[in-house]
């Protein structure tokens, strides 16, 4: 069975065990049907197209709120919806994201806090994350270029330059996972968190395909250039990558950082010195896929992970423990979408150069 059956069979028992009707309006449900609308493309069908329009029809009978990143990030797939259809509802959904994103105060610079004006921000410091990257840089850099939106395109284009100026870590060059206007600075410092540094490699490699901006590309190769020490013998990254021995590998991250790579290369950004690893990285995630019966589920990833008030490393209680002690599960929505998008640019790459294995 070849990678892409693989990950069909995968996709196809995610949808037939979650309900796209009971999913909530956010980041990692959002991204995952996003993935399956560019599988989809990849596969010429329209095999998942019922699931995302129900899960979008749901929300839309319930109605939306946008007031953060996380619920910024569906709009990636009502924009989808409203190319394909041309139904207004869809339209309407989009450009309350857009409205978001061009009304929401900023924090610092161009930047947003991270959790906006939800809930979630009554409780959590003022401060930007690493995930705000893929869950509104991405669609804002989608949506500025196919409705023409100059102020939307604007903020997409200083995005990347602004997240790097305040996560990136002058020393290594990886990213950390978050900055905090109470502290002016990054926190934690020195933990480089593997999936938000594979946030950061895919979104800068989708960003730069929307957007052109060579300050993508340029961080695309900064960070790139600093991540291959970090793989590991077994094609892998771990969940904190300065940590070794110390913590776990994590399919999330590893996928990620396979999916930038390879869309970096396919935009002609990256050298063919990063085909091996990516290639590698995205195979061997593929190769630990657990099978019962017709059903098959992509391991190893990290469930949600919040940079800790306290001993955000080390600590065990509570319900976001420190990095070290996240737990794992199968089939976490958002890394089934990051190995989905992994498996559409390394596919459409051996179209493109047939000599790729």
């Amino acid at each position: 069975m070849s990678e892409i059956e693989k990950i069909i069979r995968m996709a196809d028992t995610y949808c037939r065990q979650n309900d796209p009707e009971k999913m909530n309006w956010s980041w990692g449900e959002a991204l995952v049907m996003y993935s399956l609308s560019e599988l989809d493309s990849l596969i010429n069908e329209e095999r998942y197209f019922k699931y995302y329009k129900r899960y979008a029809d749901s929300h839309y009978k319930k109605g939306i709120t946008v007031d953060q990143s996380d619920t910024c990030a569906p709009a990636l797939i009502t924009h989808r919806l409203y190319q394909k259809t041309g139904e207004l509802p869809y339209r309407e959904m989009t450009d309350a994201a857009v409205a978001y994103l061009k009304n929401e105060p900023r924090l610092i610079g161009d930047l947003i806090n991270h959790n906006g004006h939800s809930r979630d921000s009554r409780d959590y410091p003022k401060s930007i994350w690493i995930d705000s990257l893929m869950m509104s840089g991405v669609f804002g850099s989608i949506a500025a270029r196919d409705y023409g939106d100059e102020e939307l395109m604007k903020f997409a284009m200083k995005q990347p330059d602004q997240f790097s100026r305040y996560l990136q870590d002058e020393e290594t060059r990886l990213y950390h996972h978050s900055w905090w206007k109470r502290l002016n600075r990054a926190y934690p410092r020195k933990l480089f968190w593997g999936r938000g540094n594979g946030w950061a490699v895919a979104s800068f490699a989708f960003m730069y395909r929307f957007t052109l901006s060579e300050t993508c590309a340029e961080h695309l190769k900064d960070v790139s250039a600093a991540l291959l020490e970090y793989q590991r013998d077994d094609f892998y990254f771990d969940t904190v990558f300065n940590k070794p021995g110390d913590n776990y590998r994590e399919s999330s991250a590893t996928a990620l950082i396979a999916a930038g790579w390879l869309a970096g290369i396919r935009e002609g950004i990256l050298g063919q010195e990063y085909l091996e690893p990516a290639v590698k990285a995205f195979k061997a995630v593929v190769e630990n896929f657990e099978y019962s019966g017709k059903d098959v589920y992509m391991t190893e990833t990290s469930l949600w992970t919040i940079p800790m008030f306290f001993m955000p490393y080390r600590l065990r209680i509570g319900p976001y423990p420190g990095y070290k002690y996240v737990k794992k599960g199968r089939n976490v929505p958002y890394g089934v979408a990051s190995l989905i998008l992994a498996a559409v640019e390394y596919e459409s790459l051996k179209k493109e150069q047939p000599d790729v294995e």
